[in-house]
């Protein structure tokens, strides 16, 4: 019983130690802080490439689909077709 305890220790001892110089090593620490950076930036690449996917689809719209150019022409740049009356309410 007593070597079971005196071994605990030991193997106890060997993962302080083995933690505290993972902790503590500079290198370590880097790698740790490059791999958070890296998942952020491939966030931001996820997420840059769903705006890319959102403007094309956009350009393509306002190519292709006269309403849709229509509408974005009238809001954007308040635009009034000839004979039509604007409502302002305020």
């Amino acid at each position: 019983m007593e070597r079971l305890k005196k071994r605990f220790k030991i193997r106890y001892i060997i993962f302080l130690v083995v933690l505290l110089a993972l902790a503590f090593n500079e290198g370590n620490r880097t790698l740790v802080k490059r791999f958070f950076e890296q998942n952020k930036l491939k966030k931001d690449i996820e997420n840059e490439r769903n705006e890319n996917d959102l403007l094309k689809n956009r350009i393509y719209c306002l190519e292709n689909d006269l309403p849709y150019l229509e509408r974005m022409v009238r809001s954007e740049l308040k635009v009034v077709a000839p004979g039509e009356i604007e409502y302002r309410f305020s």
